[in-house]
């Protein structure tokens, strides 16, 4: 329909309706029921709707435009010829608007329950260790701690026949031989004599176990002959004045016999050397207790008091003998123990083998099982300088007993 057919159907129906109010309002001033005035306009809707209706449909007609048949242009009809000339009595019911579906709520996850974040307690640290005592006092002295570690162990031949030679042009490779090769060791801590083991101390010892009588592991303890000690009537004695002097004349057997005696050992060969030529604090080895460096003032050694071919006249110690112990505090070594060089000669723990550093263990080495002869360290009074080297080995029979010859004790860490 064009906007004119519009226009005319529009105007045809506000005058119907105009008639049907100028119709009714008679009635309604005269004073006719509510209804009454329906039926008459139910009777003038039906005259209008079949006078305008023609009007309606012309105008329908007129402005419509054909639409084509799905089967043939020829059978198409218009609204009119339809019979669709009447005009619907209301107006087409609007479509339902589409029910909008409310989106599903999303489901939520349950909020998992968070276990309670228990904060552990800090481990506290590990109680400090009390340190050990760096001396502890035991029957006729002292012991001082040497402390765990590896050291060097040892030396070459040829370096202790060159010092060797400072001295003396008769000096012998062969001596310094069994000392090689050097090698690294490790030692647990220790308790080692702060000095040799006097005459007093071990005069006790005898008399504890039966005096003159008394054997040490089946062998002969002690050779009075070559020793400060004297016997009186079966019970051993030694004069005020010696002593402090070092134990002499004691053999292996009663030297190890003493030290287990006060709960005790004989050291090791390698505890021995660390306590006597190592020095932790710098790493390195020394030649000699207090260095590598040797001086006649720091030791009891054979000097112009010696009565022997090999005395060392540049020197006076003022002992033609032993001294007594403890006599030389600047000879101390780094461990602080004295008479590591000079004085007597101290048995330790370990058989002799002149090769058995070449095959030792590298952790707390004990000596070969078996031999004829036990080590011996440190030299004497009557030995010349280049025996008091901390790391030269000698040798003796477990039997010997002899004035140049003495011992201390270590012991295990509590």
């Amino acid at each position: 329909m064009s906007i004119e057919g519009f226009a005319r159907v529009a105007k045809q129906r506000r005058l119907a309706g105009a008639w049907l109010l100028l119709a009714t309002l008679p009635l309604l001033l005269g004073g006719c029921t509510r209804d009454e005035v329906g039926a008459a306009i139910a009777t003038f809707a039906v005259e209008a709707r079949a006078t305008l209706e023609p009007w309606g449909a012309t105008a329908l007609a007129e402005n419509a435009t054909p639409v084509p048949s799905a089967t043939s242009p020829a059978t198409a009809t218009t609204a009119a010829d339809a019979g669709a000339a009447a005009l619907p009595t209301a107006a087409a019911e609007p479509a339902a608007l589409p029910t909008a579906t409310p989106a599903a709520s999303p489901t939520l996850a349950p909020t998992p329950t968070l276990a309670p974040t228990i904060t552990p307690s800090p481990t506290p640290p590990p109680p400090t260790p009390t340190p050990l005592p760096a001396e502890v006092i035991v029957p006729g002295g002292a012991m001082r701690l040497v402390a765990g570690g590896f050291f060097q162990m040892g030396a070459a031949a040829d370096d202790l026949l060159a010092e060797c030679e400072t001295f003396s042009n008769a000096c012998q490779r062969d001596w310094y031989a069994p000392s090689e090769p050097a090698h690294t060791v490790l030692v647990a801590p220790y308790y080692l004599d702060a000095t040799e083991v006097t005459n007093a101390a071990l005069v006790d010892f005898l008399n504890a176990i039966g005096g003159e009588t008394a054997v040490c592991q089946g062998q002969p303890c002690l050779d009075a002959d070559q020793s400060r000690i004297d016997w009186q009537d079966g019970v051993a004695v030694v004069a005020a004045d010696r002593g402090q002097f070092p134990a002499t004349g004691v053999t292996w057997y009663g030297a190890a016999a003493y030290c287990a005696w006060r709960d005790a050992r004989l050291p090791t060969e390698a505890e021995w050397e660390k306590a006597a030529g190592w020095d932790d604090d710098t790493m390195t080895a020394r030649l000699y207790p207090w260095g590598d460096t040797f001086n006649g003032k720091l030791l009891n050694f054979c000097d112009a008091t010696c009565d022997a071919p090999q005395a060392n006249v540049s020197y006076n110690d003022g002992y033609a003998v032993a001294a007594p112990v403890g006599s030389y505090a600047d000879g101390r070594s780094a461990t602080g123990h004295f008479d590591l060089a000079g004085n007597v000669w101290e048995w330790v723990a370990d058989w002799f083998d002149a090769g058995y550093y070449a095959v030792s263990p590298g952790a707390d080495p004990t000596g070969p099982e078996t031999g004829e002869q036990k080590v011996v360290r440190g030299g004497s009074w009557f030995d010349t300088a280049y025996f008091t080297l901390a790391t030269v080995r000698q040798s003796s029979p477990p039997d010997n007993a002899d004035a140049t010859l003495g011992f201390r004790c270590a012991a295990n860490v509590p």
